[in-house]
């Protein structure tokens, strides 16, 4: 598996750059929009952890909607940590 970016602290990067020294304002529409497409990456891959978390803790039951035939939830699990950050 390819290595986690961290789309949080690159978003807070991009916007510590736009606030801290003069810039054209096309280089900083560039950056600012660079923020905003790495915080938005960020939300999605904190509602994919939670949307494995919802599935893993009900196993695939029918209250996830989620049916669960032969699916290695070890793998889920190490996804999770992953993450997390455990």
């Amino acid at each position: 598996m390819t290595e986690r970016i961290d789309h949080a602290r690159i978003a807070q990067e991009n916007l510590n750059v736009v606030g801290s020294r003069p810039m054209l304002p096309e280089v900083a529409a560039v950056t600012a929009t660079a923020a905003l497409v790495h915080a938005t990456l960020a939300l999605a891959e904190q509602q994919r952890i939670a949307n494995l978390i919802d599935i893993y803790v009900t196993e695939g039951s029918a209250e996830s909607g989620f049916i669960a035939k032969g699916f290695d939830f070890g793998y889920m699990a190490d996804q999770i940590r992953e993450g997390l950050g455990l």
